[in-house]
């Protein structure tokens, strides 16, 4: 049994790439409303940061933390979502990695000009030379 499809009834390699940018960009959005509204309180974070030994390339990995309170139950539950993995280039110091994390969690919409879900005084002490008070 011979397929019937043509070479022009196969999706290129850009419709590919388009439709998993496009659905990650979809899940990312609804992630962040959902992040915000079901946070009771503060959102944690936690990194891991590691190098290739062949290639010296590096990753940075950023996962988010929060507790959601069930409003009928009283129930707590922990979620936690891995939000960013990107490479990094660069030095491996504070003022860099901060520059990263800092800039992921504006992107996720956990840190704002106007508030913030992670611990502000917690930031501010950490990556004080890259903050501008």
């Amino acid at each position: 049994m011979q397929p019937t499809a043509t070479q022009a009834d196969l999706p290129s390699t850009h419709d590919i790439s388009m439709y998993i940018h496009n659905t990650f960009i979809d899940f990312f959005k609804e992630f962040k409303v959902k992040m915000q509204s079901l946070a009771t309180g503060h959102i944690s974070t936690t990194t891991d940061l590691w190098s290739v030994d062949q290639t010296k390339a590096a990753f940075l990995g950023l996962m988010v933390h929060w507790i959601h309170v069930n409003e009928i139950t009283n129930a707590w539950t922990l979620s936690s979502q891995v939000i960013a993995f990107r490479g990094i280039s660069g030095p491996h110091s504070g003022h860099n990695l901060g520059r990263y994390f800092v800039g992921l969690c504006e992107h996720a919409g956990i840190i704002t000009a106007g508030s913030s879900k992670v611990c502000v005084v917690c930031l501010i002490l950490k990556f004080k030379s890259i903050i501008l008070i």
